[in-house]
């Protein structure tokens, strides 16, 4: 069995609507006065905000995937994470896996261990406070996540034709509710735990069916999530 879950679009426990506090100001430094100049070459535009966004499409791409005017897709420096996510509500309670800005993904400490334990070294974790108004910090500690695995098990002819669409590229799109009706390829995922599709927008992320059930077990909260067609 294997599971689907498509990014939350409205702001609330699963989407909190705020902004990352200082990582701007921090990749425009680094990029003004330590960047090395044979790194600034590789961009077509060479500019602070180039590399922002570069940056920003590395937590939700492939790692060595290139897109026209930009390097490749390399791993993700120190440097380059944001520390600190400022909401701008107050909500009482946050989901174990969340969206936030930039469609960049956040996992608590529980979903993080699980994730490390049964798949170590393919992911990427970095720590991120969340803030709430008055200076208030979030008392759970999150975990900005890059996904490591990039598959290719979608079958589109074993696939519902209502719930995709194609798009640029050959990729295609998602309608989140028909989510059940895509097919995967048991042999293509094989025993891979967490991942994102490569002919599938990065809107999709899926699941094992033995991460799901850790996930179950352990009580914690995902965006809502359907059972795809393992074949």
């Amino acid at each position: 069995m294997v599971w689907g879950m498509a990014l939350p679009g409205r702001f609330g426990e699963f989407f909190p609507d705020g902004d990352y506090v200082g990582w701007d100001e921090a990749l425009a430094q680094y990029f003004d006065n330590q960047m090395p100049a044979e790194q600034k070459a590789l961009f077509d535009r060479p500019t602070h905000q180039s590399y922002a966004r570069h940056v920003a499409e590395k937590f939700t791409s492939e790692p060595g995937l290139k897109r026209l005017g930009f390097p490749p897709f390399g791993p993700i420096a120190a440097h380059e994470t944001p520390k600190a996510f400022e909401a701008e509500k107050k909500y009482a309670s946050l989901g174990s896996l969340i969206k936030l800005t930039d469609r960049i993904l956040a996992v608590d400490g529980l979903l993080k261990d699980i994730i490390e334990r049964l798949e170590p070294g393919v992911h990427h974790f970095s720590p991120i406070e969340i803030v709430m108004p008055k200076k208030v910090v979030y008392p759970k500690q999150y975990f900005v996540m890059a996904i490591g695995n990039y598959l290719d098990s979608f079958a589109p002819e074993q696939s519902d034709p209502d719930s995709w669409t194609h798009q640029l590229h050959e990729y295609c799109s998602i309608d989140e509710g028909k989510l059940s009706g895509l097919a995967l390829s048991r042999q293509a995922f094989g025993r891979a735990q967490l991942w994102r599709e490569h002919r599938i927008t990065s809107e999709l992320v899926c699941f094992s069916d033995q991460l799901m059930s850790e996930i179950t077990s352990a009580g914690l909260r995902l965006p809502k999530h359907y059972k795809l067609k393992g074949i």
